[in-house]
């Protein structure tokens, strides 16, 4: 069976979403792209294993002040192109700053709307000729990332309900997320932060992205119509599908990843 969490040391959330069945009797390819938490984690081990996968490119969702704080790590080092498209690019901690919603789902709904833009630039680098294999990430590669998964996902045709678990599968590394939170940025300075997040983002629960994908439907009748409102191409998605689809009887090469 292939698996599709891959295994590194540095990051913990890098996954595969290959695999996933589409309509008109299609699945994402394997091996094409990827999502994952921070790349600036990478380890000396870890090079080998990002140059086998193949990435050309990875689109970062961070801040320009996550950035400084974090950096890249040795993505220049392995010839990957990094592509910033900050999801929110105004203090260090912005979503404290001007969102007033009360649950996860609230930020997501927030975050598709005032950082569509992100979003669209990171497609639109997508569906740049030789761009793929890549990936996108954030810190946690839980919320930006995430909610960008589920937008490719479902301009490919993948079911709501594959939309839903993927995102629900960071779930099963939530503890090891939070641990390297707090040995990152102390307790006191994680005390802080959440005193102005909504506390069911601290984890990956399945009814979350059950929420947004209701209100994605309601709002703009389904992720195509969020696309066109938020300013992505047809022929920008057209290439997303002819890249990144193939019909199910097509061979597909497998990873080579852990759990």
């Amino acid at each position: 069976m292939t698996l599709r969490r891959v295994g590194f040391e540095g990051p913990v959330n890098f996954r595969d979403l290959g695999g996933y069945a589409a309509d008109g009797g299609r699945h994402v390819r394997w091996g094409r792209l990827y999502r994952s938490d921070s790349l600036h984690t990478i380890t000396p081990d870890d090079v080998p294993v990002l140059r086998n996968l193949g990435v050309r490119t990875a689109i970062d969702f961070r801040s320009s002040d996550e950035i400084e704080w974090l950096g890249i790590g040795p993505l220049g080092e392995v010839s990957v192109r990094h592509v910033h498209c900050p999801t929110f690019d105004r203090t260090p901690s912005p979503e404290a700053a001007t969102f007033q919603g009360r649950t996860a789902a609230d930020f997501y709904v927030h975050m598709l709307d005032q950082g569509s833009g992100a979003y669209v630039a990171a497609a639109r680098s997508l569906a740049d000729a030789d761009t793929l294999p890549a990936v996108f990430f954030c810190v946690a590669g839980k919320d930006r990332t995430g909610c960008f998964a589920a937008l490719v996902l479902g301009l490919l045709g993948v079911a709501d309900d594959v939309i839903v678990s993927d995102y629900a599968l960071t779930q099963e590394i939530v503890p090891l997320l939070t641990a390297r939170r707090l040995a990152r940025d102390g307790e006191h300075a994680d005390a802080e932060r959440w005193k102005n997040i909504p506390a069911d983002l601290r984890e990956a629960p399945a009814h979350v992205m059950e929420t947004v994908v209701g209100h994605i439907h309601e709002r703009w009748g389904g992720w195509a119509g969020y696309a066109d409102a938020a300013g992505i191409e047809s022929a920008v998605v057209t290439r997303l599908r002819e890249e990144l689809l193939e019909d199910d009887q097509a061979p597909s090469a497998t990873r080579a990843t852990s759990s």
